[in-house]
């Protein structure tokens, strides 16, 4: 059965993407987005320590950081010109 109505977007209406944006610039913005996050996080559990439930959120802050490891991973090899049409 066809579906009626489409989803939403997956992105936020305030948010939009220049598609002239370079790749390198788009994931160095994407790391420095996720590291806010981190530090966001971070600093909720350190103010809330010792209450319930903060393991979901050390979870989240650590799938930030391993986002912002790989964004930084990525740049790294794009600079060096390791990165040809997408495989090595």
């Amino acid at each position: 059965m066809k579906k009626l109505v489409p989803d939403p977007p997956r992105y936020n209406s305030l948010f939009s993407v220049l598609p002239t944006l370079p790749a390198p610039d788009a994931i160095a913005h994407a790391s420095e987005l996720m590291r806010g996050v981190s530090e966001a996080i971070d600093e909720h559990c350190r103010l809330h320590a010792g209450e319930p439930r903060l393991n979901i959120l050390v979870n989240a802050a650590h799938a930030a950081d391993s986002a912002v490891a790989l964004a930084e991973h990525a740049l790294a090899r794009m600079n060096a010109g390791c990165v040809k049409g997408g495989r090595e």
